[in-house]
């Protein structure tokens, strides 16, 4: 029960919730003033799942200081054909077991699934991109044809809050990784104190261990566990 305590803080939670909603709309607000005069922004249901071929969100992976764009095969594939697509995704360090240099890894926040911003007449167009598989579709009765499931606009903008709030949390990480390094060089004999967050983080969650440790906030978590069970419930379940 000790344990339960300090790993889940009722209170601590909801005063993280508040200011994450504060941080949100503060984002919303600056996103509303992106982009030129006359650009195209596509409407509120032109955003729709796509179910990604294995292998097709594999990202390059970085060594620390390297200044390259780790774009997964699918999203770079989409935008070579001009779509728009999102892959929500998170970041972790691993360190090289025989260099011992870090690693920038990333990984798509729903495993087997993209989101793309389309008008009705590209379905076609995207589901023949290398790395697609389908776009997800639904049906409401056993007669109806499957038709595409749209996304509003709002779930797009949430999920791109959640992985910048995810990205912050990465590199603040960072930062304190290298600062404790900074102090283990400086003092030989210092002997750093490993953390159990992550680990008694990932035991309340449904979420992966490095997922759920990206993660700020609970209204994130929630947000994301519920998406990915639409995502499962329209593509036949999370690979």
């Amino acid at each position: 029960m000790q344990t339960l305590n300090r790993a889940f803080n009722p209170y601590k939670e909801d005063q993280l919730a508040k200011e994450t909603r504060a941080e949100e709309l503060r984002f919303r607000k600056v996103r509303q003033d992106e982009g030129k005069a006359g650009e195209w922004k596509p409407a509120a249901d032109h955003w729709f799942a796509v179910k990604a071929a294995p292998g097709a969100q594999r990202c390059p992976s970085m060594r620390e200081g390297q200044n390259r764009k780790g774009e997964s095969i699918i999203e770079r594939n989409l935008r070579n054909e001009g779509f728009e697509a999102f892959m929500p995704s998170y970041r972790i360090e691993v360190r090289h077991h025989r260099q011992g240099h870090w690693i920038e890894r990333r990984f798509p926040t729903f495993v087997g699934y993209a989101f793309v911003s389309i008008g009705p007449d590209d379905f076609r167009r995207v589901e023949e991109v290398n790395g697609v598989s389908k776009i997800l579709r639904f049906t409401t009765s056993f007669e109806q044809r499957p038709m595409p499931f749209a996304f509003p606009q709002e779930t797009i903008d949430r999920l791109r809050y959640i992985e910048w709030e995810q990205e912050q949390n990465f590199m603040f990480g960072r930062a304190r990784r290298q600062r404790e390094e900074e102090l283990d060089r400086e003092q030989p004999g210092r002997r750093g104190k490993s953390s159990s967050r992550r680990i008694r983080r990932a035991q309340f969650t449904e979420l992966p261990g490095g997922l759920a440790s990206s993660l700020q906030s609970s209204s994130s978590r929630v947000f994301i566990t519920e998406t990915m069970k639409t995502l499962g419930n329209l593509g036949g379940g999370v690979e």
